[in-house]
C-alpha cells in the first residue's frame, strides 16, 4: 500500500451529506483535494485511524474512485460493517472489457453509482442500478430514459436550491447533494423547525428531574430550540443582565419547572403533518459540533468550546429563520465573541467559523492557509470533520 510523502501537506478532506427525498441524511460523499487516483492510503487512513467507519453509523460512504483497477488492487475488501459505494466514470462501466473487475468488486461488497450519463447504445450490466448526474445547472438532457430504466437509488449531485430539489425529485432522483439547504424553502415549514421528537425526550427527561447534562446534550441538537431557550432566557422577565455563555446556565436559569411548562408550549406550538425533517438540522449540528472540536485542538478552555459550539448552531438561524440574522440574535444576551463571530467573522470564533464554512463541500474552497490562520493542523481538521458528521449523522436521524 502507498505511504504518504511526508513532504506533501496532508489533504484536504470533505464530507458532503447525501439525503432522501424527506431530506434524511442517507450517506456521506468523500472528496479528497488533491486527489491522488494512484493510492488508497488516505483511505484506508481515514477508516482505521480517523474513525470514519464508525462516525458513518448506519450511512453509507460514497467514494469518487477514477481508475478501479488500481483501487481494487491496493484498497481490497471494504471494512467490516460499511457500506462503501464507488462513484465509477460512466465510460469505465459501459466498457463490457471492464465489466468482470466491477462484477468482482460487487462480489466483495461494494456497490456502484455510474457517474454520468452513458451513452445512447450502452448495455449496462444488471450489478450496475443507479446514477450520479451533476444537476447544478438542472437536470442534464436524455437523463429521463435511463433514470426511468435503472432501478436506482440516483444520486442528484449538486442540487443549487429547493426548487431544483422539486424538480429532480420528480424527475425519479431519490437521493440529492448540494446547497440546497442553506437556501430558504416554503416546502419546510420554519414553524415545524423544532423536532416533537425531541421536544418529547426533553420533557420526559424533565419530568424524571434527569441531570442538566443530559438535558444539554439533547438541546445542542437542535438550532431553533437552542435559540428560542436562549432567547427566552435573555428577555427582560428574567432581569438577567450578565452574558450567557453555555446551555447548563440557561437551563439553571430557566428553572425546571418553567423549562418544563416552555417544552409543553412548543409542543403545541408545531404544526402536524410534515413528514420532511427539516435539512437544515444536521447541518447546523454539524457546524457547531465542528466549531467545538477545532476550538479544543487549538487549546480553547471548556468555556470557549461552549462559546464556539454555540456560534455553530447560531450560524444558520437567519436561514433557518428568514430573518437578518443581526436581527435575531440582537434580544440575546451574548458575550462579544460569539457576536464578533457570527456577523464579522472576527477573532478566534469567527476565523473556525470561516474553515467550517469553507469546508462545506462545494462553496468557497477550503486551503490549507485558512487552516493555519485558525491555527489547526489539516490532520486535525480532519479528525474534527470526521468527529463532527458523526454528531450530525445521529441528529439527521433522531429529528
Amino acid at each position: 500500500m502507498a505511504v504518504q510523502d511526508k513532504s506533501i501537506p496532508f489533504p484536504l478532506v470533505f464530507l458532503q451529506p447525501v439525503a432522501d427525498v424527506h431530506y434524511l441524511w442517507t450517506a456521506l460523499s468523500l472528496h479528497v483535494s488533491p486527489f491522488d487516483e494512484n493510492g488508497c492510503d488516505l483511505f484506508s487512513r481515514l477508516f482505521n485511524e480517523f474513525g470514519l467507519g464508525e462516525a458513518l453509523g448506519r450511512l453509507s460512504c460514497i467514494l469518487t474512485v477514477p481508475n478501479p483497477d488500481k483501487f481494487a488492487g491496493e484498497f481490497g475488501a471494504p471494512p467490516k460493517d460499511t457500506q462503501l459505494i464507488l462513484r465509477v466514470p460512466v465510460e469505465y462501466c459501459a466498457d463490457p472489457a471492464r465489466q468482470p473487475l466491477l462484477e468482482r468488486l460487487t462480489k466483495m461488497g461494494y456497490g456502484l453509482i455510474a457517474d454520468g450519463i452513458p451513452p445512447r447504445t450502452a448495455l449496462f450490466p444488471d450489478f450496475i442500478e443507479s446514477l450520479s448526474l451533476d444537476c447544478s445547472a438542472g437536470i442534464p438532457a436524455d437523463a429521463s430514459p435511463w433514470l426511468t430504466r435503472m432501478r436506482g437509488p440516483h444520486l442528484a449531485e449538486n442540487v443549487p436550491d429547493p426548487v431544483s430539489f422539486d424538480a429532480c425529485r420528480a424527475e425519479g432522483f431519490r437521493w440529492f447533494s448540494g446547497e440546497y439547504p442553506l437556501l430558504p424553502s416554503s416546502n419546510v415549514a420554519q414553524k415545524d423547525a423544532i423536532s416533537r421528537g425531541r421536544l418529547v425526550k426533553l420533557l420526559e427527561l424533565v419530568s424524571h428531574d434527569a441531570d442538566v447534562h443530559a438535558l444539554e446534550g439533547l438541546l445542542k441538537q437542535d438550532p431553533a430550540l437552542s435559540y428560542q431557550l436562549f432567547k427566552l432566557v435573555s428577555s427582560a422577565a428574567f432581569g438577567f443582565s450578565a452574558h450567557i455563555t453555555n446551555f447548563t446556565q440557561a437551563i439553571n436559569l430557566l428553572g425546571r419547572r418553567q423549562l418544563q411548562r416552555w417544552l409543553q408550549l412548543l409542543l403545541y406550538a408545531r404544526f402536524p403533518g410534515d413528514e420532511s425533517a427539516n435539512p437544515l438540522l444536521p447541518r447546523a449540528a454539524a457546524r457547531a459540533a465542528m466549531m467545538e472540536a477545532m476550538c479544543h485542538q487549538i487549546d480553547g478552555d471548556r468555556d470557549e468550546q461552549d462559546r464556539a459550539f454555540i456560534v455553530g448552531m447560531f450560524s444558520l438561524l437567519d436561514v433557518l429563520l428568514t430573518m437578518p440574522l443581526r436581527l435575531i440574535i440582537e434580544p440575546l444576551k451574548l458575550p462579544q465573541d460569539i457576536l464578533d463571530a457570527l456577523m464579522q467573522r472576527r477573532g478566534r470564533l469567527g476565523r473556525l467559523l470561516d474553515v467550517v464554512e469553507r469546508a462545506e463541500y462545494g462553496r468557497i474552497p477550503l486551503r490549507h492557509t485558512d487552516l493555519a490562520a485558525a491555527g489547526v493542523t489539516p490532520e486535525g481538521y480532519c479528525r474534527a470533520l470526521i468527529q463532527a458528521y458523526r454528531w450530525a449523522s445521529k441528529v439527521s436521524h433522531e429529528a
